[in-house]
């Protein structure tokens, strides 16, 4: 290309360039021209009024203003709509939690949760308090459950809860027992859910444990009642139902009696169990005893500790606790009692007290029968020997 050509080209450029920028600027001045028209119109517009023929321009940006205006005043509408329905979510979401908090704190279930991806744990402060601990005892490692299973349980309850996770069960659910701080085991019924990805791999599991230890022991007494207690009579009864008593409460002794006098001053042991033993048998005074306490009154009387500052004639014994039922025969009178002690405070949960008085009323059954026993062999009363005249 020659120097002609170039420098044709050049000229050319800057020419158009010069256009663009003149067009431009009176572009700029003639919007600068509309905005002022408009800005007149909006603060005098009397002075628009007296004109006989205002410009198209004005026309045109007077006509446009009042669908603008509408066009803002339906956006805030819906700005304001969407800040109120967002405020109420808001309201509703810490209403919901609310609510979750108070279930969760109120219920007798602890509630757990596992993140599996990140391998960490929650466990609620009811779930720490079932086992005895504090709310700062326990860490966030799911082992802290685990570790706590019982020998005999622990591969069962992994088992079932790793069927889950796989997708073979709908939910996992089991019975087992965890290891308590003071080192005795407490009978829980473990219930959980796992949250899934849409391929259906588990990342997270949510469960409530229940403690039925209460449940359990009634269970175990029931069992024992109908198992141990079958067939036996008299004194081979009384030893049996003693021991048992003794050992489903975990008290070191354990004795039952029959009033020796009426009104009741005295009673006699039928059988007496000690430190695992079977122990000599003792008439004795009931004043300044529980034991005076349950039969006069016909009522369960338990003290969990301090029997020695309640009844002074416990003060020699040296025991710390005491659990006493009354037993009735069928017209409704005391005839005896069944109690234990220990040196040790007695645990604040005992099973309910309707499964502990079925050791009271075997008892009594059984009283009664040697009772009428007794009777039989006396035979009846002799007549009134005939009057001397």
């Amino acid at each position: 290309m020659t120097v002609h050509a170039l420098t044709g080209l050049l000229i050319f450029a800057v020419a158009s360039l010069g256009v663009l920028i003149l067009g431009e600027w009176r572009l700029r001045h003639r919007l600068r021209h509309l905005v002022g028209e408009s800005r007149n119109l909006l603060e005098e517009e009397p002075v628009y009024q007296e004109r006989a023929r205002p410009s198209d321009q004005l026309k045109t940006l007077l006509a446009l203003q009042a669908p603008l205006r509408q066009q803002m005043e339906r956006e805030q509408n819906l700005l304001r709509a969407e800040a109120q329905r967002r405020m109420r979510a808001e309201e509703e979401l810490r209403e919901t939690e609310e609510r979750y908090t108070l279930a969760v704190g109120g219920a007798s279930d602890g509630m757990w949760e596992w993140s599996i991806a990140l391998n960490t744990a929650y466990f609620s402060p009811r779930w720490k308090s079932m086992l005895g601990y504090t709310e700062s005892e326990l860490g966030e490692d799911i082992d802290e459950w685990h570790s706590r299973i019982h020998p005999d349980d622990r591969q069962r309850v992994l088992r079932t809860l790793q069927a889950h996770l796989d997708g073979q069960t709908p939910r996992f659910e089991d019975e087992h027992r965890l290891r308590h701080k003071d080192g005795g085991w407490r009978w829980v019924l473990a219930r959980a859910a796992a949250v899934r990805h849409a391929s259906g791999r588990a990342y997270r599991v949510v469960g409530l444990n229940l403690d039925i230890s209460a449940r359990r022991q009634a269970q175990e007494v029931l069992t024992e009642l109908a198992d141990g207690l079958h067939g036996l009579q008299g004194e081979h009864a009384y030893t049996a139902l003693v021991r048992k008593f003794a050992a489903i409460l975990d008290m070191h002794e354990a004795f039952l009696c029959e009033c020796s006098d009426q009104p009741p001053t005295r009673v006699r042991m039928l059988a007496h169990w000690l430190e695992g033993a079977a122990a000599p048998c003792v008439e004795y005074e009931l004043a300044e005893t529980p034991c005076r306490e349950v039969i006069i009154s016909g009522k369960t009387v338990f003290a969990a500790s301090g029997i020695g500052a309640r009844w002074p004639a416990a003060q020699q014994t040296g025991n710390e606790s005491y659990l006493g039922l009354p037993c009735f025969d069928t017209k409704g009178q005391v005839i005896g009692h069944l109690a234990c002690l220990d040196r040790k405070p007695m645990p604040g949960e005992l099973p309910h007290d309707a499964v502990l008085r079925l050791f009271a009323v075997r008892a009594a059954v059984e009283m009664e029968r040697r009772m009428l026993e007794r009777l039989q062999r006396r035979g009846p009363p002799s007549p009134p020997a005939a009057a001397v005249h």
